[in-house]
């Protein structure tokens, strides 16, 4: 064997082995892809990192069937257009504009052209208009009751892509259980047991004392 062939031989072999301890000893690597359901974390508009879960990686109780059972009624299809506040919006259904004023829920006020918001008041209107915006389906659902108020806004339950908009405001302690009116109360008892949840946490609205009164919110015990 020429000594060209022995060097070449060498470092083959060198190679070889070198392949051979990389293979043994790297660490292995996770090769499933990255999901929705597996990513918990979500960066924000500023880069900073968002740990609470999106409305699809939690668990409502509220349900299309449970309501379309409890109400008698059926869901309509619907499109969004705008949102006024936290609990009232505007809609495209059959061709018209309606504005709808979500049941036995109340947000706090933006106060428009009367003074500041009140607290919180920007954070439900955001977290209203986020899901309405990114909806595939947006259904509305009225209950035994009147369908109208008398400001001639619709009076339904809203749902986004199957989940209770009513649910998701109450579960992040920004909206409260109010004016409630039979028959079109169907799901008070549910609704109570979600704002129970939230207040036992102090979240948002529940986190100030004597913030909701029998009369309405007071802002001033925010700032105390």
């Amino acid at each position: 064997m020429k000594l060209k062939d022995i060097k070449t031989l060498i470092t083959s072999g060198t190679i070889i082995l070198a392949v051979g301890l990389y293979l043994l000893f790297a660490k292995p690597t996770d090769e499933r892809p990255l999901t929705n359901d597996s990513v918990l974390q979500q960066t924000t508009n500023d880069g900073s990192q968002n740990n609470t879960p999106s409305k699809e990686e939690k668990h409502y109780s509220i349900t299309p069937e449970l309501a379309m059972n409890e109400t008698g009624k059926q869901m309509i299809d619907v499109e969004f257009i705008s949102a006024n506040d936290g609990d009232t919006m505007s809609v495209k259904m059959d061709g018209q504009k309606q504005r709808v004023r979500l049941l036995m829920i109340d947000t706090t006020e933006m106060n428009y052209g009367k003074g500041d918001p009140m607290p919180y008041a920007e954070e439900a209107k955001q977290l209203t208009t986020q899901l309405l915006e990114d909806a595939k389906s947006i259904q509305l659902l009225f209950d035994k009751g009147p369908e109208k108020d008398k400001y001639d806004r619709l009076l339904a339950y809203v749902f986004v892509d199957g989940v209770s908009l009513h649910e998701v405001l109450l579960s992040e302690g920004l909206a409260a259980v109010r004016y409630v009116n039979k028959p079109n109360n169907s799901l008070e008892d549910e609704l109570r047991k979600i704002q129970q949840k939230a207040e036992a946490e102090k979240l948002n609205i529940w986190a100030h004392e004597n913030y909701l009164q029998k009369d309405g919110f007071h802002p001033e015990e925010v700032k105390k």
